[in-house]
């Protein structure tokens, strides 16, 4: 894996294994360092031209109301209009971060063109990714 992005709640990693790329969280991520990441991950999206990728989960805490809106009102659009097809989400071990997470994917929906799928172990995540086309 290849570091390609930093900050102090995320690191975004290139991974020609799944391939695509991975979002390890740390913490409470909120506000601009959140979106920076998710910035991040579209721009670094195109530039592999992946359509999948892995975000652990497992040390980050909840998302505040106003960033999961801007997630599903903002980012998920331009991701999903640049071609982003599948997440493997290793799940926090906070429930509200847990809660969060789910109601931004419900909110965004899952179809024939963007599958989201949690796990509690990174090997089963990645052999998910590794996968899909």
């Amino acid at each position: 894996m290849t570091l390609k992005f930093e900050n102090d709640t995320t690191r975004i990693y290139y991974d020609d294994t799944i391939p695509g790329l991975v979002q390890v969280w740390n913490g409470f991520a909120n506000g601009a360092p959140l979106r920076a990441a998710h910035e991040a991950l579209l721009q670094l999206q195109q530039q592999y031209g992946t359509a999948k990728s892995l975000s652990d989960l497992r040390l980050m805490r909840v998302i505040p109301r106003a960033d999961q809106q801007w997630i599903q009102e903002v980012f998920f659009p331009q991701a999903l209009a640049a071609g982003y097809r599948a997440v493997a989400i290793i799940t926090s071990e906070d429930v509200f971060n847990q809660t969060s997470v789910k109601n931004i994917l419900l909110h965004v929906g899952q179809n024939d063109t963007f599958q989201a799928e949690y796990f509690q172990e990174e090997a089963t995540a990645r052999a998910w990714l590794a996968q899909l086309p």
